[in-house]
Formats: C-alpha cells, sequence, structure tokens
C-alpha cells in the first residue's frame, strides 16, 4: 500500500542507460533522459566540486583539465580551493557548451588518479 502519489524518479530505485549514466523521466511525459540532458540548461556554468590528495600541482592540473575538456583557456575557469590536512578541494565554474561536453569533463577528471569525489 502506497501512500501518496508515485513519483517517475524515486531516488532510491534510480534507472540508468546502456552506459551506465542515471536516467531522468519527465514527470509530464514520462520521457526518459540522462540527468545532465534533462534538468541542465545549456551554454552554462556548471559547478563542479573535485576532491583530490594534496600532492603536486593538483589544483593547477584540475583547472587546465577543466579548460581543455571545455575547450578554454584557462583565464575563463574560475575556481576556489579549499586545503583540510591531506585533502584538497577545488570548486569550478566549467563553461560547458552541451550535455555530451559536461559527460566527458566528468570522464576526464575520472582518469586521473588523486580524484577521489567529484560531485
Amino acid at each position: 500500500v502506497g501512500i501518496g502519489p508515485r513519483t517517475l524518479n524515486d531516488p532510491t530505485k534510480p534507472e540508468y542507460d546502456d552506459q551506465g549514466y542515471t536516467l531522468y523521466a519527465d514527470e509530464d511525459t514520462g520521457k526518459k533522459s540522462r540527468v545532465f540532458e534533462a534538468l541542465v540548461e545549456y551554454p552554462c556554468h556548471f559547478t563542479l566540486k573535485i576532491v583530490g590528495a594534496n600532492e603536486g600541482m593538483f589544483v593547477q592540473e584540475m583547472v587546465a583539465l577543466v579548460a581543455e575538456s571545455c575547450k578554454v583557456s584557462t583565464m575563463e575557469v574560475p575556481h576556489s580551493t579549499r586545503t583540510i590536512g591531506k585533502w584538497m578541494s577545488i570548486t569550478v565554474k566549467a563553461p560547458v557548451e552541451s550535455a555530451e561536453m559536461l559527460y566527458q569533463l566528468y570522464e576526464d577528471v575520472d582518469r586521473d588518479p588523486r580524484v577521489k569525489f567529484k560531485f
């Protein structure tokens, strides 16, 4: 017995596409698409927080990676940082043109072994 209306996007039971990306169902039409395609308007400055090991030139290299992924100069990637012991967090405003660019950015960030979390 359920209480209240059933929602299409139950956060306790996410759906994924064949490549492992989370799907979002439009509440009116039921059409399913990847989350960043459905919920983000492009172009935009997408806020991305990256947490990783505080070693080497982590901040500069993450800014360079974001700039390369977004096809802009490092000067066009505003960012802020915070250091807590052996960890560093960098919050970037990534200038993304499309969902494809944003998904590629996430994949590029994932490749760095120092990165522990991103959101």
